[in-house]
């Protein structure tokens, strides 16, 4: 066995050597450079969107919020963004300056900083939420998403409050991944021989309960966002209706966090960073790729689990409630009152983005009175082609 080992390795080397040499395929390599292209392509639509001219405020329109709502509104914007700087030194800064070395969390909180560009994506084929646009916005990079489907033009859009979505994705999912190891090794203790895949569902449920006191019982009744359009609503004629199925879907994301921060192996690494141990370089190489692995994993996790299944939301849009309609801090200038359009809902055709020319809006649609409109610079079909009738 060892002769044929010794002809199939180059003259000179040692087959100790070439059994310890470091893969250059190992799997936390290949997630680093998946994370790597995410990255870049995060970064040019937000280029793209900051020098083009969607990069503008979406207005409140007549509708004022409440003065208590106004004054927590402030409070979040506020208050979002020293308190993911103070988990980021601790993470992040703080360990790197000590040690010259980052744990899992260090890892997660990095990758979590990244997931706020995913937000809006649910919304590609239709608007199903939209966020308060009292709060300080700039439009939002939707349109700037290759092939972006959903209506929107300069200043009426879905926007994105830019002290706070950014900000609150990574102190959550912060509270996430301490609340879900948290929980999944009391129930553990608790229950020594239920199967990972029990203690799994066990986290699943706990997450939905979470989301729901987060979102159904704090954010949406302070007006934060509003989901018009999602399906099973409790509270379904209010401006705070909370769907059901946005539990069952952050809920697995917020689990699989849990679930990456508590399943380590004996070296004490998640499932995606196993191997690195292998890469050739330093510490700082070796955390580079630890870091962008963990950015592609978790936003693969928030992709699968959040807005491939919302997608389908978008695009079988409920009828937007009364409640909603009457204030336009909620309606973007989407639809409602001041615009030709009325509100998504199972009766309305999908309002289609202009992609031939996305700055004047929309393509065809339906306006109040339920007549069609065909915007001048609209593409369309004028004329019908006859069938190839010959016979050949």
């Amino acid at each position: 066995m060892t002769r044929q080992l010794d002809t199939a390795l180059p003259a000179g080397s040692n087959p100790i050597d070439a059994e310890s040499k470091p893969k250059p395929n190992l799997p936390v390599n290949i997630f680093a450079f998946l994370g790597v292209l995410l990255v870049i392509f995060e970064c040019y639509v937000l280029i793209k969107w900051v020098t083009g001219p969607f990069f503008v405020r979406v207005p409140s329109g007549p509708s004022e919020p409440p003065a208590l709502m106004r004054s927590i509104l402030i409070a979040w914007q506020v208050g979002s963004i020293p308190a993911t700087l103070g988990l980021t030194y601790w993470y992040v800064i703080r360990p790197w300056l000590r040690d010259r070395k980052l744990g899992i969390d260090g890892i997660l909180v990095i990758s979590f900083l990244t997931v706020w560009f995913q937000d809006p994506l649910s919304s590609y084929g239709g608007h199903w939420f939209t966020y308060n646009t009292w709060m300080l916005n700039f439009g939002s990079w939707v349109n700037s998403v290759p092939g972006w489907n959903s209506y929107g033009k300069p200043g009426a859009m879905l926007s994105e409050p830019i002290l706070f979505t950014p900000f609150a994705y990574c102190y959550i999912f912060v509270i996430v991944m301490l609340i879900g190891s948290w929980f999944m090794r009391t129930v553990r203790k608790r229950f020594p021989k239920m199967s990972n895949l029990g203690l799994i569902g066990c986290t699943y449920a706990f997450m939905m309960v979470f989301d729901f006191v987060l979102e159904g019982l704090l954010w949406l009744p302070m007006g934060i966002f509003a989901y018009q359009g999602g399906h099973w609503g409790i509270f379904p004629d209010t401006y705070h209706k909370f769907p059901i199925h946005e539990a069952l879907t952050i809920g697995a994301v917020f689990c699989a966090v849990a679930c990456f921060r508590y399943f380590l192996n004996d070296k004490g690494q998640m499932v995606f960073e196993r191997g690195i141990d292998d890469v050739r370089g330093g510490e700082g190489r070796k955390t580079a790729v630890r870091a962008f692995a963990a950015i592609f994993c978790i936003q693969g996790a928030m992709f699968l689990g959040y807005n491939v299944p919302n997608f389908w939301v978008g695009m079988h849009s409920t009828e937007w409630n009364q409640d909603i309609q009457k204030r336009s801090y909620f309606t973007s200038g989407i639809c409602g009152e001041n615009t030709n359009r009325p509100c998504p809902g199972p009766a309305v055709p999908l309002d289609r983005n202009n992609n031939s020319n996305p700055i004047s809006g929309s393509s065809g649609y339906l306006d109040q009175n339920g007549r069609g409109v065909i915007p001048p610079d609209a593409p369309w079909q004028k004329t019908i082609v006859p069938f190839d009738r010959s016979r050949g």
